[in-house]
């Protein structure tokens, strides 16, 4: 502010300077024409010093035009030679002829104001004493040439006394006047000073309340998404999304540890995902897992030489991890990485830690939910879909006009002689055995459940009748295979049997297929058991 203050007196007086140096020129022209209308006025100078002065004119002119060009602080160093070139131009013009006393007197006096906001020190003396001399060399000069016009235009010892004092005087008012213009000056850039810091300190102020605003908004929509998304997979991907465009980053991630305690990556958000990452990431020295096992945040400054190189051939210049745990379990890490250095600053990093905080609570929500959500569609014994799964499967399935189902439906044999002979402990490890069975040939397109009791259900779209007896019996021959253990470790086996209906060659509607899977399974029951029946009418 100052400088820029400075610059501009710099450019008003040198502005003056040119007007003034525009107005001597326009009066060394008046001079011309004023001798050339006249040619028995009498002059004090050959066609050679006019020539002279026109020179001498033109190149003060162009002194000042490049010094108002060239404005720096070296400029105010140089107006004593301004200040020179000024009265000696007043000097050398009213020598050209014979002019009154009051008129050399004015130009003097006009110079000296012009210096009233002085760039050095003693400047208004210094103009005031080069304004003395000339009037001084100009009345000599005059006066002892030209004698005989003294009287006429009033040079006499007393008008060159009054001149000079008041030259003198002049000199004093307008230093009086530089004081208090140079401290209302002095006051007036203290006040823009201070007006100038207190408005960058409101812009400051205003512009991290902005950032504040915009962070808490952008908290509050990641609150809001938190608590709508229920799918993983979308909500980090959105929260990294969100994340990226909040911190301006190159690049960022979530990574989870998987059951092998291993570092798998859950969402990314960037131009392209780094090649290799999941191997940096996975190495004893990691950020990631020293963010896993310090709980704390960490940056490029805690990297591995290893690491760092390989996010410097990346172009990643600065990087930052935030746990993502609750109370009872440690969930992963968010990773942010950008192209320049130091780009989170603590501000930023304590951000992180708040949407850190958000995410691992949604997380958590989340996996509830899916549990929760398992648990009400699975049955928990066996881990296969329930009833209710299946009545949601179904109640999809009928809107199909022209559905093709085909139905399983398998009984344990003397399954209550398991319970009663080795325990019901044992029979539920039969019962998950059994259940392991038949989740290995589920597929999309089969859903296997657990019907009830020791009943299970395998329900196929889109199958005919000869697949499905052909899949019944490779189920039926693997449980009869199986060894089944005793809680104290005796083996015993134990046999399957199936009823087959499907829609449309048996029933038209769901209830009606699953009354002849039933009856089918009757009949492979009353047929000695161990076996597999398609319904038929007998």
């Amino acid at each position: 502010m100052e400088v820029s203050f400075k610059d501009h007196k710099i450019k008003t007086r040198l502005q003056i300077n040119r007007r003034l140096h525009q107005t001597a020129s326009l009066i060394f022209l008046l001079i011309v024409c004023f001798l050339h209308l006249f040619p028995n006025r009498p002059l004090s100078s050959s066609t050679s010093y006019f020539i002279f002065v026109f020179l001498y004119l033109i190149m003060s002119l162009l002194i000042k035009e490049y010094l108002f060009k060239q404005v720096n602080l070296s400029v105010p160093k140089l107006f004593w030679l301004i200040d020179l070139l000024d009265v000696s131009l007043v000097s050398f013009i009213y020598y050209l002829g014979y002019f009154p006393i009051n008129f050399l007197l004015s130009l003097y006096l006009l110079v000296i104001y012009l210096s009233t906001r002085q760039f050095f020190t003693g400047e208004i003396f210094y103009i005031t004493f080069l304004s003395m001399v000339g009037l001084l060399i100009n009345t000599a000069l005059l006066w002892a040439n030209n004698s005989m016009l003294n009287h006429e235009l009033g040079y006499s010892p007393f008008s060159i006394i009054f001149a000079l004092l008041s030259i003198l005087l002049s000199g004093l008012l307008a230093f009086s006047y530089s004081k208090t213009d140079h401290h209302l000056t002095h006051r007036l850039e203290e006040m823009l000073n201070e007006k100038e810091t207190v408005l960058e300190e409101t812009h400051l102020t205003h512009a991290k309340l902005e950032e504040k605003y915009a962070f808490a908004y952008t908290l509050t929509l990641i609150q809001q998404f938190l608590l709508e998304e229920l799918d993983e997979e979308n909500l980090l991907t959105r929260i990294t999304d969100i994340i990226q465009g909040v911190l301006g980053s190159f690049a960022c991630a979530i990574l989870g540890v998987n059951k092998d305690h291993q570092i798998e990556l859950l969402a990314f958000s960037g131009k392209e995902l780094f090649p290799a990452l999941l191997e940096v990431t996975n190495q004893e020295d990691s950020l990631v897992l020293q963010t896993i096992r310090s709980q704390t945040i960490h940056d490029e400054n805690s990297a591995s030489a290893v690491e760092l190189k390989y996010w410097r051939q990346q172009g990643i210049k600065s990087l930052v991890t935030i746990p993502l745990s609750t109370k009872v379990e440690t969930l992963g890490v968010m990773l942010a990485a950008n192209l320049h250095k130091l780009s989170f600053n603590q501000e930023q990093q304590e951000q992180m830690m708040i949407i850190a905080n958000q995410v691992s609570l949604a997380l958590e929500n989340t996996r509830l939910h899916k549990e929760t959500q398992r648990m009400a569609w699975h049955d928990s014994l066996t881990g296969l879909y329930n009833r209710n799964y299946l009545d949601i499967f179904l109640s999809i399935v009928q809107d199909n006009n022209r559905i093709k189902l085909g139905c399983m439906l398998f009984d344990l044999d003397y399954f209550k002689e398991v319970n009663d002979t080795y325990g019901h402990l044992t029979g539920d490890q039969v019962l998950k055995t059994v259940a392991a069975i038949l989740k290995k040939h589920s597929t999309s397109g089969k859903i296997a459940a657990r019907y009830g009791g020791e009943e299970f259900i395998i329900l196929c779209l889109d199958i005919n009748l000869q697949d499905l007896f052909h899949l019944a019996e490779t189920i039926k021959q693997e449980v009869a295979e199986t060894p089944f253990f005793t809680t104290k470790g005796q083996q015993f086996n134990l046999t399957i049997s199936c009823g087959i209906a499907s829609i449309p060659e048996h029933s038209s509607t769901i209830p009606e297929l699953f009354a002849r899977a039933d009856e089918a399974l009757y009949q492979a029951k009353n047929s000695g058991r161990n076996q597999v029946k398609i319904y038929s009418l007998l």
